[in-house]
């Protein structure tokens, strides 16, 4: 629509998008008084006739990339020719019509948008009215692009710190991975209960001491101490932490053969301490090759990589059980904790705190509580709690992921809200009660798998020929063109680099790093074949 001998402007749904009188001018300002800082993903709503846009692309670093994004399909159809001629051989700008956040992540998954590496912030631009129609929509995909942002780079640093620990674990594990179980799916048939460490843990306890033996009962490491201290022995304790700390939870364990449900990437000393069956599931922690081939030589669950042992829990009791009738009842994972008191009555940390408690040192000390990023917040019961932003943000994925999930009923009556079914104690007790199933065993939720063991130990001698030659070919300087494509298979060498997110490459400094992780994966798949040598005489 003609607006006043000044250009162009859009009337739509009975309304101008443009200014009437001088529809560029606006537009034209707004592309200006932005500065693009490098590494930027910049987001430009509704692009319409693309005014603006030439200013804003000229202020585009290199390292920068810009998606147009239309969520109307007609104002995408109509305005598509205008912006093609202005993007027009530009490779870093991409026009899309989308109706939903899902639908923009999947063209990223898809490689069809840039990855999240390249990018440290994202920039929302609003250079038409059209903005105005999706609001919400537009702003909630700015939220959804920010958070993607950050959590590739927190994702980044967790890997930076514990990425070759989590493949050095993953290939000692193979070792005990042929004469561990496989868990059978949806063989529970009685009740389940899953419990973490948290402060609601302890009121719970009653409850558990009158019905364990009516339920299965799954319990995260860390409230393993508080259960066997009263007299409560879980069927399975859930493994995910990779670190020497957390052996201090399996102290007085040993005995009980209680069966450990363990993360591949899990610490694989603490796998024989109770002495019970161990089976093994895999969460991808990072999509990558190496992962995918290890997938196909075993034969174990795979899961999504949640990053809390108590959302692994609650997805292995969903596995497990039979039906959706099958009633789960959560405790324990509050999500948050009060002062001077991170975790229930006989958890490591409650032990620490009351050995190290002394006149300098009493129990009631702020640090223990108040961290640099915690931060009150109301919570199921109304009462004040603390949390910290993983800890809150493992709740939100919770309460997402597990909301509308029929019949998982939380029974705590304290901590963060978790979206679920709420029940007292007396009314998951009468549950408990009316149901007449028969008792599920251990024997029934593992079973051996004999095929398992055949192909993790090629897998492991070709890995280790593998890793051989690409040591030669490094050392001598041959056959330089077979070293990228082997590294982009075993990106284990190299993942936990800083710059491990990028492409491998023949770059010197590069292959010295990589040649000094060789060595550590070499004897680590010796001691697993090893392992399996010796069980088998």
């Amino acid at each position: 629509m003609p607006a006043s001998g000044q250009g162009f402007s859009v009337f739509y749904r009975n309304r101008y998008l443009y200014s009437r009188y001088n529809p560029e001018a606006a537009s034209v300002r707004t592309a200006e008084s932005y500065t693009v800082l490098p590494q930027t993903l910049v987001m430009v709503f509704s692009p319409l006739l693309g005014y603006g846009l030439k200013e804003l692309i000229e202020r585009l670093p290199q390292d920068c990339s810009m998606i147009l994004i239309e969520a109307d399909e007609a104002l995408f159809k109509f305005s598509n020719e205008h912006i093609q001629k202005l993007i027009k051989d530009r490779p870093n700008i991409y026009n899309i019509c989308i109706s939903s956040g899902s639908a923009l992540f999947s063209l990223f998954s898809q490689k069809l948008l840039p990855s999240f590496s390249n990018f440290k912030r994202c920039l929302p631009v609003e250079l038409s009215g059209g903005a105005q129609l999706y609001r919400q929509f537009y702003h909630s995909l700015t939220a959804l692009i920010d958070n993607a942002i950050n959590q590739f780079w927190r994702n980044r640093i967790t890997l930076v710190k514990l990425g070759r620990l989590y493949a050095r674990n993953i290939f000692k594990n193979l070792g005990k991975l042929p004469f561990s179980s496989d868990l059978k799916s949806n063989s529970v048939s009685k009740p389940i209960v899953v419990c973490g460490s948290g402060l609601s843990l302890e009121s719970a306890v009653p409850f558990l001491q009158r019905n364990s033996d009516d339920c299965f009962v799954i319990t995260v490491d860390n409230a393993l101490m508080p259960l066997l201290s009263n007299g409560i022995f879980p069927d399975a304790i859930i493994a995910v932490e990779s670190q020497l700390a957390v052996e201090k939870s399996y102290i007085g364990s040993a005995g009980t053969k209680i069966a450990i449900i363990a993360d591949l990437t899990s610490r694989p000393h603490v796998l024989n301490l109770t002495g019970g069956d161990v089976s093994f599931f895999m969460s991808e922690y990072e999509q990558c090759n190496y992962l995918e081939r290890i997938k196909k030589a075993l034969n174990c669950m795979v899961i999504p990589p949640l990053g809390s042992v108590g959302l692994a829990a609650t997805e292995i009791a969903l596995i497990l059980r039979k039906d959706e009738n099958v009633p789960i009842f959560i405790c324990g994972l509050d999500f948050c904790f009060k002062p001077c008191k991170t975790h229930c009555k006989e958890s490591p940390s409650y032990r620490t705190l009351l050995n190290e408690c002394s006149r300098l040192a009493p129990l009631l000390r702020g640090e223990v509580s108040f961290g640099i990023n915690s931060y009150f917040f109301a919570g199921k019961d109304g009462k004040p709690g603390i949390t910290t932003p993983s800890l809150s943000n493992y709740g939100r994925t919770f309460a997402a992921r597990y909301g509308r999930v029929p019949n998982l009923f939380d029974i705590s009556s304290e901590g963060m809200e978790l979206n679920l079914e709420r029940r007292d104690l007396s009314s998951a007790e009468e549950i408990i009660q009316n149901r007449s199933e028969s008792s599920v065993s251990n024997s029934t939720v593992l079973q051996r798998n004999t095929e398992t063991g055949k192909n993790i130990k090629q897998f492991l001698l070709d890995e280790l020929e593998s890793l051989e030659k690409l040591k030669f070919r490094m050392i001598n300087g041959t056959e330089l063109d077979e070293i990228v494509p082997s590294l982009k298979q075993r990106e284990y060498l190299y993942l936990h680099f800083p710059d491990g997110y990028k492409e491998p490459c023949l770059e010197k400094s590069f292959l010295n790093r990589v040649r000094a992780e060789i060595d550590f994966f070499i004897k680590d798949i010796q001691f697993s074949l090893a392992t399996i040598d010796e069980a088998s005489l």
